[in-house]
């Protein structure tokens, strides 16, 4: 493939930094939650869709059992609105929920059936969480600690 041909396709230019934001902490019942907002920075993420991904992450968190009671959520205001709920479980698993819905009505967000990883930006927090929870939980020398892991938040272009 030519150079001129890559630079036709729809890859070229694809990458727009977008900002990720630590928005709250959320306290649901035994769960302790960090809310990020993300969306292109002269956006901004919208307080409905905020207000959804924390009502989405309320209905949609497990029992504690092998869970630690300790995850993240995303409300990502792309072309779709989209609520990610994160939460880790057993020792090292990152377990996921994601709903997508209308950019007109977000009452009407579904759950995501064949659910992705995530896409470029939103991948940035996971791996700031993955990191944290590493250096602060499993990995860390004095112990576990997720009071620490819940004080550091992501904040910044991805």
């Amino acid at each position: 493939m030519s150079s001129v041909s890559r630079a036709q396709t729809p890859l070229a230019q694809a990458y727009h930094p977008r900002l990720g934001r630590f928005v709250s902490e959320e306290a649901l019942g035994d769960w302790r939650l960090k809310l990020y907002g993300l969306a292109a920075p002269e956006k901004g993420v919208r307080d409905e869709l905020l207000a959804a991904t924390r009502e989405l992450t309320a209905s949609s968190l497990p029992p504690l059992g092998e869970a630690h009671g300790a995850g993240f959520a995303i409300a990502h205001d792309a072309t779709y609105p989209i609520a990610l709920v994160y939460w880790w479980q057993a020792i090292n698993e990152l377990h996921q929920r994601v709903f997508v819905g209308r950019p007109d009505d977000l009452t009407q967000m579904r759950p995501v059936e064949l659910t992705p990883t995530g896409c470029v930006w939103e991948l940035g927090i996971v791996e700031f969480e993955r990191r944290a929870w590493i250096e602060d939980v499993i990995g860390n020398e004095a112990g576990p600690d997720i009071a620490r892991y819940m004080g550091r938040r992501f904040d910044g272009l991805i």
